[in-house]
């Protein structure tokens, strides 16, 4: 890194305490098998993975998202929502056009890296946090 970044990153660190860098996802999109269990579970009843990723990721109740898979659209906006707040929690880089296109082509798949991902600890994955 340039000396110009390291001012850049001091400045940020001494005015805020905190510093993050932006991570990836612990897992890739095609690493459903790292977990065979919830692969499996999700590939059987895609509506319970869906519903506890949205609990987990604090969106919404268990109950109503498991409702919610079943209706068209919204399912897909919910999910996208899910994404986001995975995303946000875990401070990782992307938007919603990657988020939908990951739902949209590879649905079960990235239910089952949101799940993975929940499963890590947030504060772990980040790569450069200053605490006091």
């Amino acid at each position: 890194m340039k000396l110009k970044t390291y001012r850049k990153i001091w400045r940020c660190w001494e005015y805020s305490r905190v510093y993050c860098v932006m991570g990836d996802w612990s897992h890739s999109i095609f690493s459903c098998f790292d977990d065979i269990g919830t692969c499996a579970i999700t590939y059987l009843m895609p509506c319970y993975t869906y519903a506890r990723n949205a609990q987990r990721s604090d969106t919404t109740n268990c109950l109503v998202a498991a409702v919610l898979f079943f209706v068209p659209f919204v399912n897909i906006f919910c999910w996208l929502k899910i994404r986001g707040n995975i995303r946000e929690k875990h401070h990782i880089e992307g938007g919603v056009v990657t988020d939908l296109m990951m739902i949209l082509c590879c649905g079960l798949c990235a239910l089952v890296q949101e799940a993975q991902q929940l499963d890590e600890d947030p504060m772990a994955a980040a790569h450069g946090v200053v605490r006091n």
